[in-house]
Formats: structure tokens, C-alpha cells, sequence
């Protein structure tokens, strides 16, 4: 049997989950992955793959490690031109797809494992950047491609 690995979409949980929020779904053997929970080491970052589709999720918040690794990731293992499957596409691009968070790793009984968003001072959260190649649609929409328009900060 595969391994699946998953990502909860947060409904499942408050915002920031306690241990006993954890225990409710189930989620009891909390830790965090090594290489051996992972697909592969791309650019120094920890990737695996979600599920299934395209999706993936890098072991680290900081986003352009992450845009470094899933690209690597996606042309090594899917043989893309790059993660955005668009040899004409500028990188910079696929920030606005990159979802950073945090998420609390357990272990599942088929050997795999489920990554549960939560709050950074939630126990056992580690920081991680989820990327889906399902919801990727360009040009990418306005007003993320409006240099001039009003700041929100």
C-alpha cells in the first residue's frame, strides 16, 4: 500500500489547536519528519508530496527556500520546465501561489503521516510552505500584478 501523506484543510481545528483539540480528531503521535518521512532533500529543503494531484509541502516558512525547493522538486521528479509547468513564466510569479504556515505532523496507521495547519506556538508545529499545482491559473489575476495600485500596509 502507498504511503499517503495529507493536508487538513483547517475547518478541522481552531486556530490555535491545544493537545486536547489534537487528541478530539485523532491526532495523537505528533513529530516532526525526518528525511526518511519525505520525498526528497531539493535545494537543502525537506518536499513531499500531498495526496493526491499536485500538490507538495516544503519543511520551511520561508518562502524563497521553498520556491527554490518545489521547483527543484517539480523539475526533478515531474520533469516540468519549472513548478508553474510554463518555461515562459517568471518565477516571481509562483510566490502568489505559495501558501506559509505552520502545521502539526502525525503519524497515520497505513505508515504515512497528516500535516494539520495550526498557529506557530502550537505544540509541535513546524514551519511549512504547501504549494498546489491544481489551483495555479495565468496570467496570474489583478490586482497581484499591479505594481501601482494602493498598499495594503
Amino acid at each position: 500500500m502507498p504511503v499517503r501523506n495529507v493536508y487538513l484543510d483547517s475547518e478541522f481545528l481552531p486556530a490555535d489547536p491545544t493537545n486536547a483539540d489534537l487528541v478530539s480528531i485523532g491526532l495523537t503521535d505528533v513529530f516532526t519528519p525526518g528525511a526518511d518521512d519525505m520525498t526528497g532533500t531539493y535545494a537543502g529543503v525537506l518536499v513531499a508530496e500531498l495526496g493526491e494531484g499536485e500538490r507538495v509541502i516544503a519543511l520551511t516558512g520561508d518562502k524563497t527556500l521553498a520556491l527554490e525547493a518545489i521547483d527543484t522538486y517539480y523539475r526533478v521528479e515531474c520533469g516540468f520546465p519549472n513548478l508553474l509547468d510554463d518555461h515562459t513564466a517568471d518565477l516571481t510569479t509562483a510566490y502568489y501561489f505559495l501558501d506559509s504556515g505552520h502545521a502539526v505532523f502525525t503519524r497515520t496507521g497505513d505508515g504515512g503521516w497528516t500535516a494539520t495547519p495550526t498557529g506557530s506556538d502550537s505544540p509541535g508545529a513546524v514551519p511549512v510552505t504547501r504549494f498546489n499545482a491544481d489551483e495555479v491559473t495565468l496570467p496570474v489575476r489583478a490586482p497581484y500584478t499591479q505594481a501601482d495600485s494602493a498598499r495594503i500596509f
